[in-house]
C-alpha cells in the first residue's frame, strides 16, 4: 500500500472525486459545492487567496484518488473554510485524513491561524477529527435546497401589491433612500443583469428588507449570497422577497437547484414558504491555532 500526498494537477478529475464524496452523508462537508461544474469553476475561478497547488492536496494509491482536502484561504482575515478531508476508504486508510492536515498545514502562512468548517451531523468520522483537533463547536446550521421545478409551480402566485413592492436595485434608489456611503455605491456599482439586489420597499418608501441575489452562468454560480430583514416585514412578505430572488436565479439556463445555509434559530417557516426544503443539519466549527 503506497499512499502519496500531492499537490492537484487534474481537476476535472478531482471535482469528480470532491462530488462523489461530498454526496454522501457521512462525508458531507458544507464548504464543497454538490455538483461537479460548480466545484470545477470553484477550483479554477474563485478558491483561496493562494493558487490552487498550494491549497489543496490529493492523496493517491496506485493512481487512484482516495483523499483530497483543500483550504479556501482568505488572508485578509488570517482564516481558511476547510473543503474535507475526504477519504474515499476511511476503514483502509485511518490515519489518511490526518497526514492530509499535517502536509497542507505545513506549508499554509504563519499568520492564517483560524480554520472554519462546516460538517454535516452524520459526518462522524470528520467530528472524531475535529474532536482530537480541540476544535470548536460553535452552532447548528440546516442545509436547505430549493429547486427549479418547485419555484416554477410559484411564478404565478406573487400579488400584484408584492410585485409593486419587490424592485431590484436602481441608482436612482441611491437619493431617494438617501444612501450616500462610498463602500455601498462602489458594491452597487457591481451589479448588472444578473447580479441582483432586491429590495422590499414599503409604503412609505422605507427599505424593509433585501436580498442579494449572486448569479454567473458561466461559472455555474447561482445563489442568494445575502439577505437583511426588517423586524416589521411581515412573514409573507419576506417569502416573496425570497422567491423573487429564487425565480431570478432559475430563470438561467444553468440551474436546477440552489442551496442555502440557515441558522437553526432563523424563522424556518419564512424559507420553507418560498421554495426551500431543508435536507440535512450541519455543524460548524472553529479550530485556533496556537503554534
Amino acid at each position: 500500500m503506497t499512499v502519496q500526498i500531492q499537490r492537484p494537477t487534474d481537476i476535472p478529475l478531482l471535482a469528480v472525486f470532491l462530488e462523489m464524496m461530498n454526496n454522501q452523508k457521512e462525508h458531507h462537508i458544507g464548504f464543497c459545492s454538490l455538483e461537479r461544474h460548480t466545484i470545477h469553476s470553484k477550483l479554477t475561478y474563485y478558491f483561496s487567496d493562494l493558487p490552487l497547488k498550494e491549497s489543496f492536496v490529493v492523496a493517491y494509491d496506485h493512481g487512484e484518488i482516495i483523499g483530497a482536502l483543500g483550504f479556501d484561504v482568505y488572508m485578509s482575515l488570517n482564516k481558511a473554510k476547510v473543503c474535507g478531508p475526504f477519504v474515499k476508504y476511511p476503514n483502509k486508510y485511518p490515519l489518511l485524513a490526518e497526514d492530509m492536515w499535517l502536509a497542507l498545514n505545513g506549508d499554509m502562512p504563519t499568520d492564517l491561524r483560524i480554520f472554519e468548517f462546516l460538517v454535516n451531523e452524520s459526518n462522524y468520522s470528520m467530528r472524531q477529527l475535529l474532536l482530537k483537533l480541540q476544535a470548536n463547536e460553535i452552532k447548528r446550521m440546516f442545509l436547505t435546497k430549493a429547486f427549479r421545478n418547485t419555484i416554477e409551480k410559484h411564478a404565478n402566485e406573487e400579488t400584484s401589491e408584492i410585485q409593486s413592492n419587490v424592485h431590484p436595485f436602481h441608482l436612482s434608489f441611491c437619493k431617494f433612500l438617501k444612501i450616500e456611503d462610498d463602500e455601498w455605491l462602489k458594491f452597487t456599482s457591481t451589479l448588472n443583469e444578473e447580479q441582483k439586489l432586491f429590495f422590499y420597499i414599503d409604503e412609505v418608501k422605507n427599505i424593509s428588507g433585501y436580498a442579494y441575489v449572486r448569479v454567473e452562468p458561466m461559472h455555474y454560480l447561482g445563489e442568494i449570497h445575502h439577505y437583511t430583514f426588517q423586524s416589521s416585514l411581515q412573514k409573507e412578505k419576506r417569502t416573496q422577497l425570497l422567491r423573487k430572488s429564487l425565480m431570478h436565479i432559475f430563470s438561467y439556463h444553468p440551474f436546477t437547484q440552489t442551496e442555502l445555509f440557515l441558522d437553526v434559530d432563523e424563522q424556518l417557516d419564512v424559507f420553507t414558504d418560498a421554495g426551500f426544503k431543508v435536507t440535512d443539519e450541519m455543524i460548524y466549527y472553529q479550530f485556533i491555532k496556537t503554534t
